[in-house]
């Protein structure tokens, strides 16, 4: 990646962070799927369902789109949410499972973000006499976990 674009991103969220009067350290990270953001000392962007995190991320990619002409996928973290999360929804994973075979029945989560699905899915992969799969369409794509 080019590095100019990492220093206008961390340019656009300084700004953004001093303004909003919320101090906060960046980590950018890059991988296969696109930029990744750690921000320390952010709580105020840790919303229900990581609303806020999804939408300042959504808004860097319209920044950088705009401004340098490059199309980036970003995801933002702040203070290790996403690893918390995940772990809860392990924990998830196996108790739904084990009620969809104790019921015999398949059942629906609510709509997820597609970390959160797959987190779920590879919770389950190992799981015996159960799958996983997500069905429905953008937002209201959710996990199904029945016995099998």
């Amino acid at each position: 990646m080019d590095p100019t674009i990492k220093q206008t991103i961390e340019g656009f969220l300084a700004g953004l962070f001093r303004i909003a009067g919320e101090p906060a350290l960046l980590r950018l990270t890059e991988s296969d799927e696109g930029l990744f953001i750690d921000l320390q000392g952010a709580q105020v962007f840790v919303g229900q369902n990581q609303r806020a995190l999804r939408a300042l991320a959504h808004l860097v990619e319209i920044y950088i789109r705009r401004t340098m002409d490059s199309d980036i996928s970003v995801q933002i973290d702040a203070d290790g949410y996403r690893e918390r999360r995940k772990a809860e929804l392990k924990e998830l994973a196996f108790r739904l499972a084990e009620e969809a075979l104790r019921e015999h029945k398949k059942i629906v989560l609510d709509p997820m973000e597609p970390y959160e699905r797959k987190a779920i899915h590879e919770a389950l992969s190992t799981f015996p006499r159960v799958r996983t799969y997500s069905e429905g369409q953008g937002e209201e794509r959710r996990v199904v976990i029945e016995p099998t």
